[in-house]
């Protein structure tokens, strides 16, 4: 994303860029999480699905709290045509990502269930 630094607020800037910070912190956590999804999936390894679960409450709570801001951003600001669209960017991202955590969670629950029930074959995903 990249930032326009000609505003004549630099709080402006300053609020965008933790944005932009935030929203780079939460894809960590979500590619943390697919890696750790994955690994639990082919090792059976039950911790790594617990901290997968873990996660998925933090990166949720990433999505409500930047989208918070966003809101309170366009509120205060009042942003033109160019940020506003970054913003809207941002929360396209942001739920964009969530689901992906989302789906994380589903492969290690699945692979706790699996490996749990000492069952070497997928259960029907009906």
């Amino acid at each position: 994303m990249p930032m326009n630094t000609d505003h004549t607020s630099k709080q402006f800037d300053v609020e965008l860029e933790a944005l932009r910070a935030r929203v780079l912190k939460m894809g960590g956590l979500v590619e943390e999480q697919i890696q750790l999804a994955l690994e639990a999936l082919m090792t059976g390894d039950v911790d790594l699905c617990e901290r997968v679960e873990q996660s998925d409450h933090k990166v949720n709570a990433m999505e409500v709290g930047i989208d918070e801001d966003v809101s309170s951003i366009i509120a205060r600001r009042q942003p033109a045509a160019g940020d506003l669209r970054m913003l809207m960017t941002v929360v396209k991202t942001i739920t964009d990502l969530e689901r992906i955590g989302d789906e994380a969670d589903k492969i290690a629950r699945m692979a706790k269930l699996i490996y749990s029930a000492e069952r070497m074959h997928m259960p029907r995903m009906d």
